[in-house]
């Protein structure tokens, strides 16, 4: 099983004799088994929430997209910004590389310019990772920059304010990979992808763009 995998780790785990399972990660169009959120519909709702409430600067925070590999979560995000009237670029979906550390320098350089007004984080980890930054900058969410998860995180239960984010049904996944399992134990190829339903949900942690 393969949780989140680049388009290159899951082509070479195709290529292997071992059967293969994709939880999320660049799947599509792949000829493996996996499944994962339907993010487009809920990613584009959130978005299009942004930009009502005056938000410009929008950044899709994802190592695995960038401008010129978008793929279809991120085609659809700046899909919705041009349907907002933006101009979309490298800006709004910058990736990075290096891990943790490619993040932390890429959020330092990006509020030494044109800070964005909201971040959309890719996972949960890019997401607590970013808001410890803006806590070490004495940037508060929601009053000074708009937070949003892509992700759905147990623990984001405990936090106030409460998380904006994409939420979908965690049993989908255990129930798809146990049919998984099955199928592969009795000798059936099994390749066939599930997209789970999603849905955005407001929280506390976006607001309108601050008038300064």
């Amino acid at each position: 099983m393969v949780l989140g995998g680049t388009r290159e780790v899951l082509g070479w785990c195709m290529q292997q004799k071992i059967p293969a399972f994709a939880d999320s990660g660049r799947r599509r169009k792949l000829k493996i088994a996996g499944i994962g959120p339907d993010h487009v519909p809920a990613l584009t709702e959130a978005t299009r929430r942004l930009i009502d409430l005056g938000n410009q600067r929008i950044v899709l925070l994802d190592s695995l997209y960038k401008v010129s590999e978008p793929g279809i979560v991120g085609a659809a995000f700046l899909d919705a910004l041009s349907a907002g009237g933006i101009t979309t670029g490298s800006y709004n979906m910058p990736g990075w590389e290096g891990g943790l550390e490619g993040l932390y320098a890429y959020l330092d350089s990006s509020f030494q310019r044109s800070p964005p007004t909201a971040i959309i984080a890719g996972s949960a980890s890019t997401y607590f990772a970013t808001q410890s930054f803006l806590v070490n900058r004495g940037i508060r969410v929601s009053q000074d920059l708009s937070l949003i998860c892509v992700d759905n995180d147990p623990y984001f239960s405990q936090c106030q304010p409460s998380v904006s984010h994409i939420r979908w049904s965690s049993q989908s996944i255990g129930n798809r990979i146990v049919r998984w399992v099955r199928n592969i134990s009795e000798g059936k190829e099994d390749t066939c992808q599930t997209m789970i339903k999603t849905k955005f949900v407001e929280g506390g942690t976006i607001g309108p763009v601050p008038e300064s």
